[in-house]
């Protein structure tokens, strides 16, 4: 009796839901800016591939988990950490993965409006070649609005605003002469994120997107440095953005 009772409140729970798994691939433009003097830009192309998993009801709370990875090398103008005034073009690589778990509400209406909340762990590695090395871990939160009648050949789209609520940055100062290596700390800003889709079969779609960052300049760390005859340095990350536009194909099953 216990297991039959089980199983109807498990099939209860159930009804009206779906689950599905989707892959993607995609290309971007890249943009990184960072106001200091002189200023120091990246831009260039990255590319990536994803993966979702969503478990959908025609209306009412639903969740879904999506992953992304990035790799890419882009252009850097900027200057030397030592000589600010002297100019210096270089290569950045750029590695990054995504995490991140979000909550649905879903509408009953013909567009399939839907509420989106997220809860994300950005995780990237800057390294400006040949040795200057720099990790980034961002803990994000995401409130949006998607509109998807999940109807085949049919455009799709959504978007928000992004807030950093945790932002970490290893500088690696111990690898480039200091004696200690203080982690930076720059603080979030809102900003914005969207997508538009199309659906040109039941398991295929392209879609376009933006994404981005905005960060205010850390609060200085102090390092000193026995090769400078124990000399202290300041050091700050400047206010930076970030913003990527892209194009992804995705497959779902």
């Amino acid at each position: 009796m216990v297991r039959v009772v089980c199983a109807l409140a498990l099939g209860l729970v159930s009804a009206g839901a779906q689950a599905g798994w989707s892959v993607s691939a995609d290309l971007e433009y890249f943009r990184w800016r960072e106001s200091s003097d002189p200023v120091v830009s990246e831009r260039g192309g990255r590319f990536g591939f994803g993966w979702e998993y969503l478990r959908e009801r025609e209306v009412g709370w639903q969740w879904a988990y999506r992953g992304e990875f990035r790799r890419g090398e882009v252009q850097y103008d900027g200057a030397l950490l030592f000589d600010p005034s002297t100019p210096v073009s270089a290569t950045t690589r750029y590695t990054g993965l995504v995490n991140e778990l979000q909550a649905i509400y879903r509408w009953p209406h013909t567009y399939g409006p839907e509420l989106v909340g997220g809860l994300g762990y950005d995780y990237w590695e800057r390294n400006i070649l040949p040795d200057q090395r720099e990790d980034y871990a961002v803990v994000f939160l995401r409130l949006g609005l998607n509109l998807d009648s999940r109807d085949n050949r049919r455009w799709f789209g959504g978007g928000g605003l992004k807030l950093p609520i945790y932002v970490s940055e290893n500088a690696h100062f111990d690898e480039i002469g200091f004696d200690q290596n203080p982690k930076l700390e720059p603080e979030g800003r809102p900003s914005f994120y969207g997508q538009v889709g199309y659906r040109v079969a039941p398991n295929w779609s392209v879609i376009g997107y933006y994404d981005s960052y905005r960060f205010a300049e850390s609060k200085p760390v102090s390092v000193t440095s026995s090769g400078f005859a124990g000399s202290t340095f300041l050091f700050v990350q400047p206010a930076s953005s970030v913003n990527t536009y892209g194009v992804k194909v995705r497959f779902s099953f």
